[in-house]
């Protein structure tokens, strides 16, 4: 990207590339903290003796998830309109992967919850295998997208940043939507 877009070469892209790695990795640490904060606060309260109900452990993975999802779909939206300059696309890709991290008190957690310790890795795997599978194929499609845009200036990013913003506000939903923190299997 960096390079068809902005005429960096491998060093500058690879410099430019390593920001949004380090925002995510930022990203998926303080989630964790952060939900383990709110949980603790939540709960604290005079109504509930501090035990976590699962309203509230519903309602943190939701927010979570929400700041993973939507997050992104802004940063990418936003990139989409592809700036002038390298180093504002750099802050929206790393604003996009650190938001996105945010989904390990979201949707990461979440298969915990509802498995309990005994079957929390094979759910977390059977939920996981689908997005893994798009994903593999996106790379294609993502190939194929540029390809037949690329005679355009910038035509074929602006699609997939748009796309993949699209992905991430129906993901959103969907979780917003359905998700509950009840346990379903011990």
């Amino acid at each position: 990207f960096f390079n068809q877009q902005y005429g960096l070469n491998t060093k500058e892209s690879a410099l430019f590339s390593i920001g949004p790695s380090i925002c995510g990795m930022i990203g998926g640490l303080t989630a964790g903290n952060l939900a383990d904060f709110m949980l603790v606060k939540l709960s604290s309260g005079d109504s509930n003796n501090g035990i976590v109900t699962t309203e509230t452990r519903t309602n943190v993975r939701k927010i979570f998830q929400s700041v993973a999802l939507f997050g992104p779909a802004t940063c990418l939206f936003l990139l989409s309109s592809l700036p002038e300059q390298a180093t504002t696309a750099q802050i929206l890709l790393g604003g996009a992967v650190g938001l996105q991290a945010m989904d390990a008190a979201g949707f990461g957690a979440a298969t915990q919850e509802k498995a309990g310790e005994r079957w929390a890795g094979l759910l977390y795997s059977l939920t996981s295998l689908p997005g893994v599978m798009i994903g593999s194929i996106s790379v294609s499609v993502t190939g194929q997208i540029l390809d037949m845009m690329s005679s355009e200036e910038g035509s074929g990013w602006t699609t997939v940043f748009q796309l993949n913003s699209v992905v991430c506000v129906v993901g959103a939903f969907c979780f917003l939507f359905l998700y509950d923190s009840k346990k379903e299997f011990d």
